[in-house]
């Protein structure tokens, strides 16, 4: 079987590492896979290559780029791919169209409920229908993508995620080599540096909870780096919040901290929580449906909702302080949340996603 993964870009972020880590996985099955994308090359380009895996890109300048689909057709044309797997909204378009023109079957994929981004929603529901079948990470996904997209039930996959396995560290050397006190409550967040992320509410954790000894860790990058700078330097905590960039060493960030806080509007199945609750971090996130789900019937997850007081809003950042406090001032319950988590974690494999993709990809290869 021949398969090319399509993705937009193939930069440092969490979409890319999850498409290089699919096909590594992939590859040690005996399936030929390609990886492509739209924009130019980038390190995850670089990794891929030196893994033995092909990758191409179509150097598109900007998402309105149309030269793109001439560089991915001729791509497509040149590797004969059995099927293409996209995801991302730009890549499932245009695996759509060029896939339609030459005859090959196409599986889009889901990551995350879009609120922010109309558009987005509407050219998906536009195109969706030609996949063969479609990739999503969690159940709640799958609802959202039956419901906005209109796919018929049948049609999309859920898919476990496949996380990164983050070598741990022990905590003495972690924090030392992040110079961080031993006396430090280390709240961590790992992830693109996005609005939708909204990081403003733990700069804001850090002004409420500026009594107590926290700190916190956030390591990514993204186009939020910005803002975020900017309301670090105008915070009365921006001391308490280390802002540490890109990261390949997130094992000792996780390994370092005491708890994990995912404040996100939205998301798909993020990754980020999933290494967390490995590491036996106690997680605090927003309630969200995909974190509702992922906290289970046993509250695998703290999830904190924004309060709200007559004649408008409390501070939004105000639930998610007070579990931060609550898990300082009590470790007996930290360490049993954390310990939820890890116990579940440690249920999941790489092996469960893998034999879920390639039973997608038989299925829609054996209906011709």
């Amino acid at each position: 079987m021949r398969v090319i993964l399509l993705v937009t870009d193939l930069g440092l972020g969490g979409t890319p590492l999850r498409m290089a880590r699919l096909a590594e996985a992939l590859d040690g099955t005996g399936v030929q896979v390609h990886v492509g994308c739209l924009a130019g090359p980038g390190p995850v380009s670089d990794r891929l290559q030196a893994a033995g895996i092909p990758t191409f890109a179509c150097y598109a300048s900007s998402p309105r780029d149309l030269s793109a689909l001439v560089g991915l057709w001729r791509h497509v044309r040149r590797i004969r791919p059995h099927l293409i797997h996209s995801t991302l909204m730009h890549a499932n378009l245009a695996a759509r169209l060029v896939g339609t023109s030459l005859g090959v079957p196409v599986i889009g994929s889901t990551a995350t409920i879009e609120l922010e981004r109309p558009w987005h929603r509407a050219l998906e529901r536009a195109t969706a229908w030609i996949d063969r079948a479609h990739i999503v990470n969690s159940q709640a996904v799958a609802e959202y993508v039956i419901r906005v997209f209109g796919l018929p039930r049948r049609r999309v996959w859920v898919v476990p995620p496949m996380p990164a396995a983050w070598p741990r560290v022990d905590r003495t050397t972690a924090r030392a080599a992040l110079g961080i006190s031993d006396r430090d409550f280390v709240v961590a967040w790992v992830g693109r540096l996005d609005p939708v992320k909204r990081l403003d509410r733990l700069v804001r954790c850090a002004e409420i909870l500026s009594h107590i000894p926290i700190r916190f860790l956030l390591a990514g990058d993204g186009p939020d780096r910005a803002r975020v700078e900017r309301l670090l330097s105008a915070s009365s905590a921006g001391h308490r919040v280390c802002l540490l960039g890109w990261r390949e060493d997130v094992g000792v960030i996780l390994s370092a901290a005491d708890a994990f806080a995912f404040p996100s509007l939205t998301e798909g199945m993020p990754n980020a929580v999933l290494e967390a609750m490995a590491f036996g971090l106690p997680v605090v996130a927003s309630d969200i449906p995909v974190l509702r789900e992922l906290s289970g019937p046993d509250r695998r997850l703290w999830l904190v909702t924004e309060v709200w007081q007559s004649g408008g809003r409390a501070d939004p950042a105000a639930g998610l302080a007070d579990a931060l406090r609550y898990l300082y001032e009590n470790p007996r319950t930290a360490r049993e949340l954390g310990e939820r988590a890890a116990s579940w974690a440690r249920a999941q494999g790489p092996q469960a996603a893998v034999q879920a993709v390639l039973a997608a990809y038989r299925s829609v290869l054996a209906t011709g």
